[in-house]
């Protein structure tokens, strides 16, 4: 049987949960609870181990994005998916800290410019959150997208700290997307 290998990284901006295989990250999570993590990991058919200490880069990493420095997150990935939904989170993962891009443009990105809604469900299947920056993914008219597989307002907010954290929303509340030509940042 197959391991993955679990944490919680515990950051100013909340939990986030991370697992690994030998291969590497599998799962990134900073939405819910640590049980809905563990119950996500259980359709991997693994056995699940905790160990904070395969973490140790990827939690200095995070600590750097969440202090507003510029990261990229260069760890191997064990992606898990349809090849066209590896596709997209490659694309997604080349956006720059800083930057947005949209559904429509990640379609072009890929070579598939009539396949925005394709991509918006392989964005919202993105199995590591922060990692392969799926919130720097917004609508084509700037407007903010949904966020961990929905529009619910908790999801938004997430999505709004992680764009704040990157210098694209000020910190206000509710909606501070309104204010800000959101297509100004795309790359």
């Amino acid at each position: 049987m197959e391991k993955v290998y679990y944490d919680d990284i515990e950051l100013p901006v909340g939990t986030v949960w991370a697992a690994t295989t030998e291969k590497g990250l599998v799962r990134v999570h900073a939405l819910g609870t640590g049980e809905r993590f563990k119950t996500g990991l259980k359709g991997l058919k693994a056995e699940l181990i905790p160990d904070p200490d395969r973490f140790n880069e990827l939690k200095t990493m995070l600590s750097r994005w969440v202090e507003g420095r510029p990261t990229e997150f260069d760890l191997p990935f064990d992606l898990r998916g349809t090849e066209f939904q590896k596709e997209v989170w490659h694309a997604i993962h080349r956006i720059p800290y800083g930057k947005l891009s949209s559904y429509g443009l990640l379609a072009k990105d890929i070579g598939r410019p009539a396949a925005a809604r394709a991509v918006g469900n392989a964005v919202g299947a993105n199995p590591l959150g922060i990692v392969i920056p799926c919130h720097r993914v917004v609508w084509s008219n700037g407007g903010i997208g949904g966020f961990g597989g929905g529009y619910v307002k908790e999801s938004l907010d997430v999505k709004r700290l992680f764009l704040n954290v990157e210098g694209v929303l000020p910190r206000v509340e509710d909606r501070p997307e309104d204010d800000v030509d959101l297509k100004s940042f795309f790359t």
